[in-house]
């Protein structure tokens, strides 16, 4: 029996473990509006690198799904580029690194971060 029960404390509540994960890596750098959606960045954030901008990016669309302040998880590089602030010219070879890395998914043009990749982009993010 004590065998069984160490098994089952293998066993967590999935959808609880990415939400805190996501919440904790996002809100570093950003918190997100409640009536307009909106990112609002940190001083933290403004430090970022561009591709580490995108990261945290996808991150919060990831979160906004979640929260059903968005229709998709997926972003165009047009608004990526808006929501990170970052330029669009710049938003092409950073997503295109990041695909590459395996940090995000290209979904025809369109990109986000799969639940299983979470901790690899906090990682990502995390590097000096």
């Amino acid at each position: 029996m004590s065998e069984q029960s160490s098994l089952e404390d293998l066993l967590v509540d999935e959808e609880q473990l990415n939400e805190e994960l996501l919440a904790n890596t996002v809100g570093k750098y950003v918190k997100i509006g409640k009536d307009s959606g909106d990112l609002i960045p940190s001083s933290e954030y403004n430090d970022l690198t561009s591709a580490k901008k995108v990261v945290v990016a996808l991150l919060a669309q990831k979160a906004r799904f979640e929260l059903d302040m968005a229709d998709d998880e997926w972003l165009s590089p047009s608004e990526l580029s808006e929501m990170c602030g970052v330029k669009k010219n710049t938003i092409y070879p950073k997503v295109r690194d990041l695909t590459d890395k395996g940090i995000i998914r290209d979904g025809d043009g369109e990109y986000m971060i799969p639940s299983v990749n979470v901790e690899q982009a906090k990682a990502y993010i995390s590097e000096k």
